[in-house]
């Protein structure tokens, strides 16, 4: 008689059996799949292949049985076998915060208060590789983790995904199961003919990216995205619109506030427990690495998160500059005045003593979206209700400083 095999258990008590087998699977076998670190991925019965293959009714027991608890790379943000987007503007800090989250993966760093679990991390760096080798190597500076050892590897160059998964899950089997895999970007690794077209996007996170999922390890994937055109900080969805967001399980979203921060949270689709939004800070750096062909430091960015106390100072920071530059627009010719030649006046500098122009677009911007200035500099004008702040902030702070104590950081 043939021995019963798991597709047998499953066809006669329903898939209920699946989890069942799979906690009394052998301990270890069990931990190297979760953890990423050991030689083999977690071993269970497969799961039947069609629906003629299993019962189609299950008691309530049977049903909850098969419930899989989430599987967490990133504590209450990220788990194992989920694909997200991370969506952002250019320039919003997307490359510098995913090379944060694998530092921190593969060495098991807290984020803030959350729990990383570590595991090996894959990345895919095709829009610019040689962008990401500076930033990488800056970053092990900035956190102190070994180049040599840490348990991140990459792929530089854009290839056709589909074409080379058999190749990539190869490749992964002979480093050992992953737990992250990182696509950097969606568009450098587009296989359609049409980045317009929604279809074609909505079939290559389908077909394309989901089975990144099903590597060695049954990693979390995330793939950096821009979004749709003219998007505004409110409506960070990746392009390919609902056609994209309907193949992942939740779109991350990185949007640059007024204060200089990142603010990383979530738009249009997260599947999971809501979390508060996670604060980052950018900054330029330089390492002795990094150098031009005639031996000049090559500044680059990396990430770092921020506590709330570290964010809440940052944000108190940055009103105290809107009220530095309302201030010194009591002064006519400051309101003629181009943004350098504000920043120079109230004294606004980058560490390279080069005047911090984008400070004052930040604090004007800001200025002028609670409508208390309008024009542009160069052509500031001031309306009754900046006015009348002007005033109340001149006889409340008769002494304000005028001085930014740390610029760089806006």
């Amino acid at each position: 008689m043939k021995p019963r095999d798991a597709n047998d258990v499953l066809r006669e008590q329903g898939a209920g059996a699946f989890r069942e087998a799979f906690d009394k699977a052998p301990r270890q076998t069990r931990a190297n799949g979760q953890n990423g670190r050991g030689n083999e991925a977690r071993t269970a019965p497969s799961r039947p292949a069609s629906w003629s293959d299993r019962r189609l009714i299950l008691s309530s027991a049977g049903f909850v049985q098969g419930f899989v608890p989430p599987d967490y790379v990133i504590f209450g943000l990220l788990q194992r076998r989920f694909l997200y987007s991370i969506t952002g503007k250019t320039g919003a800090g997307k490359t510098a915060i995913l090379l944060l989250i694998a530092a921190h993966v593969a060495d098991a760093k807290k984020i803030v208060d959350r729990d990383v679990e570590q595991g090996r991390v894959l990345y895919l760096a095709g829009e610019n590789a040689d962008d990401v080798r500076m930033r990488w190597i800056a970053l092990a500076q900035q956190m102190g983790f070994d180049l040599e050892t840490i348990d991140v590897h990459f792929i530089p160059g854009v290839f056709k995904i589909s074409e080379m998964q058999d190749r990539i899950r190869a490749e992964i089997k002979q480093i050992g199961p992953v737990s992250l895999i990182i696509v950097d970007t969606a568009a450098a690794y587009f296989e359609g003919d049409d980045e317009n077209s929604n279809t074609q996007f909505g079939d290559y996170a389908r077909r394309t990216l989901r089975p990144l999922t099903t590597m060695l390890g049954e990693p979390c994937v995330i793939v950096a995205c821009h979004p749709v055109k003219n998007a505004s900080d409110d409506n960070l969805i990746p392009r390919g619109g609902g056609a994209f967001l309907n193949e992942v399980d939740g779109n991350l979203t990185a949007a640059r506030t007024a204060s200089g921060v990142v603010e990383l949270h979530w738009q249009g689709k997260y599947r999971g427990p809501d979390f508060a939004p996670m604060h980052i800070t950018t900054r330029t750096v330089t390492h002795e690495q990094l150098k031009d062909s005639k031996g000049r430091l090559i500044p680059t960015v990396v990430a770092s998160p921020l506590s709330e106390q570290g964010h809440a100072d940052i944000v108190q920071a940055a009103r105290s500059r809107q009220d530095e530059l309302l201030v010194a627009l009591r002064d006519p010719a400051n309101r003629k005045a181009s943004q350098i030649d504000l920043a120079r006046h109230l004294g606004w500098k980058l560490r390279d003593g080069k005047p911090h122009h984008v400070a004052v677009k930040r604090a004007f911007k800001e200025l002028e979206k609670d409508k208390l200035v309008t024009g542009e500099p160069g052509r500031i004008d001031l309306t009754k209700k900046g006015e009348t702040a002007l005033n109340t902030l001149v006889q409340n702070t008769p002494n304000l400083n005028t001085r930014c104590s740390d610029p760089e950081h806006i």
